[in-house]
Parts: C-alpha cells; sequence; structure tokens
C-alpha cells in the first residue's frame, strides 16, 4: 500500500502549483485500485492520453460515490495538465459533490490552481479558501494553499508572504512530501529576480537534500535543474555549468521515464551556457544530446499552454533553434566531409521542428505518424527542396538537390523580412498595387542568392518548406523586377519533407469525388453568434477595398471565410437575418465548378442538398477515390477546433477532417489529391504550418491543393478547371499542372493581377 500512495502522489501542475496525493479509501477490487495508481503514474510521466484513458475508466468502474469522488478528482488532475479546462473543471466540479474531508479539500485546490491558468485570481482566491475550511489540522494542506494563495498578490506581497510561508516550513518535520512545497516556494523566490534569489536558493538547496535524503531521484534533479536555472539568471555560468552537469549526471541514474522531460532542459541549458562560455563543440554535443532526447520523448510530452504560450513555443522550438543556429555557425570552421554531416544533422533538427509544429497546432502529440518511405537521397534532377530558416540576425536558405545539400545566407534581420513578408501578403490578399516592391525584396533575400545554382543544375521544380511568416507568403508571386518566381520554376509547398510521402502516383486511372456549396442550407444555422454578428456587419461593407481593388472585377462573389468579412453586400430589406447570411454565403460559380469537375474528371458529384457532411463522410470513407474536391468557404481559425469547411447541412472542422481521411478504409487507399477551392486553407499563421491543408497531408492525403487567401469565385473556377484538365488530359506532374493553369490565369488580361493566380498552392507529394 506504501508504494501505491507513493506512486500516485500528485504532480505540480507546470512544475509551479502545488497538490498532494489523495486519500485512498478501501475498495472492493484491485483492479480499481491498479487504473487509478497507473493513470496517475502515467501523468507523471507525461502520457497524459493513456493517463486519462485509465482514469476515466476508474472513474466509471469505482464501487461508491468517495471512489468516484477520488478517480475524478485524478482524472482532473490529468485533464487540466493535458490543457482540456472544460473537461478537467466537469471531472473537479462533480469530484467536488463526491467527496469530503481531505479529499475535499484537495480537489479544491485543483480547482483553484485551474482558475490561476485561466487568470481568474478572485475564483482561484475562493477555491482555496474553501481548501482551507476543510483541512482540518493538516498542515501540508494548510501550507499548500498559502504558497499557492501567493500567486494571486502583486509582486510586493508577494515576497513578504513567501518569506513568512519560509518561515513555517521551518518548523516543519522532514518528510518526501516537504520536498514539493520547498521547490514551490524556491521557484516562486527565484521568480522575484535579485531581491528573491537568496530565499530561493535557501529553499531549493532544502528541497535537493531531503530529495537525495529520501532516495526522490526526479524531485532531486528537478531541484538541480532549478538552481542551474537560478544560477544562470544571476550569471553565475560557470557555476551553473557544474551543476548542471551533476544533474545530468543523477539523472542518468534514474528510471529513464522518471527524468526523460528534465533531461531535454538540462541538456538545452548545458548548451546555451557552453555556448556563451565560447565552448561550441561541447555545446553541439549538449544540443545534439537534447534533440535525441526530445525525439524519444516527444509523442509524450503534453500539449499545454502557460501565459499565453505553448509547450513548443517554450521548449521544443527554442532548443531545436538553438542547435540548428549553432551548427550553421560553425560551418565555415569545419572540412567538407563534416560540413556534409552537419548540414544533415540540421536538416534534420528542422524536420524535427517543422513536426513539432504541426503536432501542436493539432494539439495531439499522437496525431502524426512517420512517413517510413521517404528518403531524401531520391530527390530527382530537376528538383529541389528550399528550407527557408529565419533567425534573428539572418535567413539562412538550405537548399538540396540530387547533387546534395547547399547552403547560403541572407543578411536579413527576421524584423525586417517580417515587416515585408506581411506587407507582400497583405497587398496580394487585398489586390493593392503596390505588392511590387515587397515581392522584389523577397525574391532578393529568398530566390536570388540561389538562382545561378539552380539554373546550373537545370532546376525546373521547387519545393519550400516554408518558416515563421513566409508561410504567408506566395513563393509564386515573388519577382525579380521582370518575370515572377511562376515564369520560372513550379512550385510547391511541404510541412516537412519528413511529412510527405513521396513516391510517384499511379498511372491508372482515378476515381473521383467532386462536391461543392453554391447554396447553403441548414449550415447557416449552425454558425455561432459571433460569426453570424460578423457577417452582418459586413453587411454595410463592399468587399472590394478603397485602395484599388474595386477596379478588379469579379469580386462580388469571393469566397470568404465566415468569420471575417464576408464579401456579397448584405441587403437592409426585410430579409430574415438567416436570408441575409445565406445570400452572404452564396457562390454562383460553385455550380458551374462542379459541373465542369464532373465532365473532366467523371465519378461522383455532390452539390448543395446533396453535399452534407453525413454523406460527404460516407462517401469518402468508402475508399473508392483518389481525388476529392470541394468547392465551398472555408475557416482557418488557428487550431484544429476551431478551422472547418461547410457543407451543406453543416460545418466540416479540421478534427472531423482528420478522422475522416483516418478511416480504415482510407489506411489501404489513401487519397492521392484533396483539393479544396474554398478560402484559406492552405494559410496558417506563423506557428501552424499551412492551415487546413498542412493538417490533411498529414491525415494521410498525399497532396492538397488550397488557397491562401479568400479567393475569387470566377477565378478559382478557371484555375481548378485548367489544373484539372492538365492533370487529366497530359498526364503532368502536379505542380505543373498547377503553374500551367495558374500562368492561364497570369497571361490573361481579366485575371492578370497576382490576387487572383497566386493564392493556390499545392502542398505536399508534387509528382
Amino acid at each position: 500500500m506504501q508504494r501505491l500512495l507513493i506512486q500516485i502522489i500528485r504532480l505540480v501542475l507546470l512544475g509551479l502549483l502545488t497538490s498532494f496525493q489523495p486519500s485512498l479509501l478501501a475498495a472492493d477490487s484491485s483492479d480499481w485500485f491498479a487504473l487509478l495508481s497507473e493513470g496517475a503514474a502515467l501523468r507523471g510521466k507525461g502520457q497524459l492520453d493513456k493517463s486519462i484513458q485509465l482514469l476515466g475508466t476508474a472513474s466509471k468502474t469505482a464501487s461508491t460515490p468517495q471512489l468516484r469522488g477520488i478517480a475524478l478528482s485524478e482524472l482532473g488532475a490529468s485533464q487540466l495538465q493535458a490543457q482540456r479546462w472544460v473537461q478537467a473543471e466537469a471531472s473537479l466540479r462533480e469530484a467536488l459533490a463526491l467527496v469530503s474531508g481531505i479529499d475535499r479539500a484537495r480537489v479544491a485546490i485543483d480547482l483553484g490552481n485551474l482558475a490561476v491558468i485561466g487568470k481568474r485570481l478572485e475564483d482561484a482566491g475562493s477555491h482555496y479558501l474553501e481548501a482551507l475550511k476543510h483541512a482540518g489540522e493538516d498542515e501540508d494542506i494548510k501550507l499548500t494553499v498559502a504558497l499557492n494563495l501567493t500567486r494571486t498578490v502583486s509582486a510586493p506581497e508577494k515576497m513578504a508572504r513567501l518569506s513568512r510561508i519560509s518561515g513555517q516550513l521551518a518548523g516543519q518535520p522532514e518528510s518526501p512530501r516537504m520536498i514539493r512545497l520547498h521547490l514551490n516556494l524556491g521557484e516562486q523566490a527565484r521568480r522575484q529576480g535579485e531581491v528573491g534569489s537568496a530565499l530561493a536558493f535557501d529553499h531549493l538547496n532544502k528541497a535537493r537534500n531531503l530529495a537525495k535524503q529520501f532516495s526522490a531521484l526526479r524531485q532531486q534533479v528537478e531541484a538541480m535543474d532549478a538552481l542551474g536555472q537560478l544560477y544562470e539568471d544571476i550569471g553565475q555560468t560557470s557555476d551553473a555549468i557544474a551543476l548542471t552537469n551533476q544533474a545530468i549526471s543523477v539523472a542518468r541514474g534514474a528510471e529513464p521515464d522518471d527524468v526523460a522531460d528534465l533531461l531535454v532542459n538540462l541538456e538545452w541549458r548545458l548548451g546555451r551556457l557552453l555556448s556563451t562560455s565560447g565552448q561550441h563543440q561541447q555545446a553541439l554535443a549538449a544540443y545534439q544530446r537534447a534533440v535525441t532526447q526530445i525525439e524519444r520523448i516527444r509523442q509524450d510530452m503534453p500539449i499545454y499552454n502557460q501565459e499565453g504560450r505553448s509547450t513548443f513555443q517554450l521548449t521544443l522550438a527554442p532548443v531545436l533553434m538553438e542547435y540548428a543556429d549553432l551548427q550553421l555557425q560553425q560551418l565555415n570552421a569545419q572540412v567538407p566531409e563534416i560540413r556534409s554531416s552537419q548540414l544533415r544533422q540540421t536538416l534534420n533538427a528542422i524536420e524535427l521542428l517543422r513536426q513539432s509544429e504541426m503536432q501542436d497546432f493539432l494539439g495531439d502529440r499522437c496525431a502524426l505518424e512517420a512517413i517510413e518511405n521517404v528518403e531524401r537521397s531520391r530527390i530527382a534532377p530537376g528538383t529541389a527542396l528550399l528550407y527557408p530558416v529565419i533567425f534573428a540576425d539572418r535567413l539562412e536558405l538550405l537548399l538540396e538537390t540530387s547533387e546534395g545539400i547547399f547552403r547560403t545566407t541572407t543578411r536579413i534581420s527576421r524584423k525586417e523580412l517580417h515587416s515585408e513578408a506581411a506587407w507582400l501578403a497583405d497587398s496580394l490578399r487585398n489586390g493593392y498595387s503596390d505588392y511590387e516592391l515587397p515581392a522584389r525584396k523577397l525574391y532578393d533575400w529568398l530566390l536570388r542568392p540561389i538562382q545561378d545554382l539552380l539554373a546550373s543544375r537545370q532546376i525546373q521544380s521547387l519545393v519550400v518548406v516554408p518558416d515563421g511568416v513566409l508561410r504567408l507568403v506566395p513563393i509564386a508571386a515573388l519577382h525579380d523586377g521582370e518575370i515572377f518566381a511562376i515564369e520560372k520554376y513550379a512550385i510547391s509547398m511541404v510541412t516537412g519533407m519528413s511529412m510527405t510521402n513521396t513516391t510517384a502516383p499511379s498511372k491508372e486511372a482515378v476515381s473521383s469525388l467532386v462536391v461543392g456549396m453554391a447554396e447553403p442550407g441548414p449550415v447557416v444555422d449552425k454558425l455561432s453568434d459571433a460569426t453570424i454578428g460578423q457577417i452582418l456587419r459586413s453587411g454595410s461593407q463592399r468587399s472590394v477595398s478603397k485602395r484599388g481593388v474595386a477596379k478588379l472585377p469579379a469580386l462580388s462573389s469571393v469566397r470568404l471565410r465566415a468569420p471575417f468579412g464576408l464579401g456579397a453586400a448584405l441587403g437592409a430589406g426585410d430579409n430574415s437575418t438567416a436570408d441575409r447570411v445565406r445570400d452572404a454565403l452564396r457562390l454562383p460559380g460553385v455550380k458551374q465548378e462542379v459541373e465542369a469537375l464532373s465532365r473532366t474528371l467523371g465519378g461522383t458529384s455532390m452539390l448543395d442538398s446533396r453535399f452534407t457532411v453525413d454523406r460527404f463522410r460516407q462517401e469518402a470513407t468508402a475508399g473508392e477515390y483518389r481525388i476529392i474536391h470541394v468547392a465551398s468557404h472555408g475557416v482557418f481559425g488557428g487550431n484544429a477546433e476551431s478551422s472547418y469547411i461547410m457543407a451543406f447541412d453543416d460545418v466540416l472542422t479540421l478534427d472531423g477532417l482528420q478522422s475522416l481521411l483516418k478511416a480504415d478504409q482510407l489506411r489501404q487507399n489513401p487519397i492521392e489529391l484533396l483539393s479544396l477551392s474554398a478560402c484559406e486553407t492552405a494559410e496558417g499563421d506563423e506557428r501552424s504550418p499551412l492551415g487546413i491543408a498542412g493538417a490533411a497531408i498529414r491525415a494521410r492525403a498525399r497532396s492538397v491543393l488550397g488557397t491562401l487567401w479568400p479567393v475569387d469565385d470566377s477565378a478559382a473556377r478557371l484555375v481548378m478547371e485548367n489544373f484539372f484538365h492538365e492533370l487529366r488530359a497530359t498526364r503532368a506532374l502536379k505542380t505543373e499542372a498547377l503553374r500551367k493553369a495558374q500562368l492561364e490565369l497570369l497571361r490573361s488580361k481579366e485575371f492578370s493581377q497576382p490576387f487572383f493566380w497566386a493564392p493556390f498552392v499545392l502542398i505536399g507529394n508534387w509528382l
């Protein structure tokens, strides 16, 4: 029983908030205890999905209300750590109604912790006071509440409270449960800067010594990690290096699963410190170990936000970018063989970065499955992979061809690059005429440094792995002063080569499913009040801009995303709200597009009332179609839950699309091409690679044709018709078929502006 009790000690939420193990009552079934203990232990290792599954089962199989309450409290703790705020609060509130005494106090503490994370400090205070009511004589509970309450007060008062609690801790008997209290206080004091450093040293050292005394290796490493960070904070680099090395040595003596996440942070710090002290080779070795550790545990790392930043942004991205940065800075000092090896290691780190970024966007570390057949050595002559990597002081261009990896550096700051790229993206998406200057600048930074190399190797197909703000920019629209990039190269994008199936498609005839919504139906009733409000607010505004776009034709039927300025003017007549929204969402060109593509491709078509979510799901998951084309409205909302495509009756969320594309029937026969002729289906943001289309790629669609901004209805129809004609009639590569379709518009009088042809991008397999 003692071993069981130790196993289910609560984690500190995000390493900051203190909580304790629940009391265990006698149970009729050892299976229930096993579920509870294993679920809590898995939470300690960061395996949150499995933890939640087991604890959910424990809550359903508990033999008494009190045991159910205990299981729900543990379930709520795991959900809280997994950033499932709504579910966590539901579990914890139900638990609160079922437990009593000390158990009730501990649930109230977790609810308080949840409120702190949500910055609901008044609610947090109420929960912590509730915990005090039920704490009885338990000093651990009282001290936990006191420490957590310090997070709800201003900085001047915080240090006074921490000092008082420090005195209270001095009078407590030594025990394993005191370790967490000392860690909590020490970490809070460290965050107060110089004024709190002495108090931080005192309590972090106490935590370290207690953890060593009670053989609590993980907590010993946690304390040493925090002390190392403190030394780094105050500029004692040599002491920080020595202590971090000691912590790494202790961690390697523990069970790997118990300290895996801590080793990432320790090796990362060691790399930073060694680099700062000029020990670059040793620093590279430390960073390499950190990267190796990330690869090992990445799938199990919890995804959560801390102060508006995700785990990816807080840990994974900085480690990988700093490693790549240091690798590239040291290249010039190496012999050619070593340079080639380090370039490969750098590309591997960038690939890992892109995978982690996509997982962060999807909110699921298990959402990605490795593409086993990817071999970079198979890059065909005439094709080049371009990795632009943005650092604070420069833009690194890594170019891979069948002959090897090449590197060139553009001396441009991240700030200036961001400014010009954002200017170009905004100008293009709104049809402004001032796009030429930023289009030339970006060409000079991205393509001109490599254009001779591309020419000497007769590169015709350029595959780009975009970074940051460059995801918002169509590379095809960059301009060398005379012609657009699309006039030189067939251009496609990938979220990362490690996430791209590069096998050649079958040359056999394939079946097609073509669907579209020209006239919206009950989906209008499924839109949120906020979305409806935005649509109606747009009613007094024309979809054309006052800065020159009004001269462009056919903008009255632009395919716009629902929450942001749906294009057609909404009349103020006697129509109902629903009718006015339907008017705004009509897409006359979709009917022609669906009919034309049905003639070109054959197969099955569904228009308007036939295009329902259920019927689409049934048809798509049957495994019969290699090409699926969707023409409708699309919304990229920044995460998997708020991104969707409209069907006639409902919205198909990105989560739903992911589930659909992963159906068993499609495992053996994956979709060759998913064409999303909707708005902003390929628009991501600076942290989510290529939006809906990028995520669809990872859900087993080999290629996705998407858009970067709201597209003109007529232009979209022409691009799609020309693209599929080239694809079907000439058996051209997908990227070349798209290039020819875009050039048709570029060379026309009506659609020559990049607003019309540039938003279309091919993502994934370009063959």
